[in-house]
């Protein structure tokens, strides 16, 4: 959680790039796995949970690989791994996932402009695990227009990568994205409760 105060300085840092902001290790805040209603929790490691929330703080793979002094390999492993135990395919479905378990928690803000229904059923569709080809296919609209979807979220968000997009939604009110927690992948896969 943000810590509120009154000194400028610290004042200042909330106006800096989010990037930055993780950079200077203000980071979201990363809780301590859930367990779910059914019993299980992904058991993440120190280091899976870092790379989902520097994912979250707007942090590209490489960016994450250089702030935590590991290889680009690693961290696209441990994505890879984090994918796997949340049940998501790509890196905003995790972090969808991550923010619909309680595992990150955003910041509460409101949504002053709104976004168009078309930008924002598009964002969706890629919070939920849709690629761009996947959602063009299903609207019928071309990938480019779905990229300029995509691109105007991202933009209304102030982020540069979807997944943080994804993150700072989860915190916006009215609520945008689906907000019921996803099943657990152990007991989809039939695991022992």
């Amino acid at each position: 959680m943000r810590s509120t105060s009154d000194t400028p300085a610290e004042a200042g840092v909330d106006q800096m790039p989010l990037h930055e902001r993780a950079l200077k290790h203000q980071i979201p805040v990363l809780e301590e796995p859930r367990v779910r209603p059914c019993g299980h929790y992904p058991d993440l490691t120190p280091k899976e949970g870092e790379v989902m929330a520097l994912l979250a703080a707007d942090l590209s793979a490489v960016q994450i690989a250089e702030h935590t002094r590991a290889s680009d390999y690693a961290v696209r492993t441990r994505l890879s791994t984090l994918g796997l135990k949340l049940g998501a395919a790509t890196s905003p479905q995790i972090t969808d996932v991550a923010c619909r378990t309680g595992l990150l928690v955003p910041p509460r803000g409101v949504l002053k402009t709104p976004i168009s229904v078309t930008a924002v059923t598009s964002f969706q569709a890629l919070a939920e695990g849709g690629t761009r080809s996947w959602i063009a296919t299903r609207k019928k609209v071309s990938e480019n227009t779905v990229a300029n979807h995509l691109a105007v979220v991202r933009a209304r968000m102030r982020t540069s990568w979807n997944a943080a997009a994804v993150y700072r939604l989860h915190g916006v009110a009215p609520p945008v994205l689906n907000a019921t927690v996803p099943p657990c992948p152990f007991c989809v896969a039939g695991g022992a409760s």
